[in-house]
């Protein structure tokens, strides 16, 4: 039986953090400091890009390391 709680408390945590996506260094490719709309498309496939403009609470065009963290939080 604690086999079966440990596999599935790291299996969980392994789906947790696959949904949430890259870290946001990872994400920002060219490492110019923010994700821009493509780069977060690359990073983030299953995301809609409704939900990654909205994100940009500046609307700067770009996800600056705060705006990613929390879209990405979600």
């Amino acid at each position: 039986m604690k086999k079966l709680i440990a596999a599935l408390t790291v299996a969980t945590m392994t789906t947790a953090a696959f949904a949430a996506g890259p870290a946001f260094s990872e994400a920002d490719a060219n490492a110019d400091g923010q994700v821009t709309m493509e780069e977060a498309k690359v990073a983030l496939p299953e995301m809609e890009e409704a939900a990654i403009a909205a994100a940009d609470a500046n609307g700067d065009g770009a996800l600056d390391e705060a705006e990613y963290t929390a879209l990405t939080a979600s």
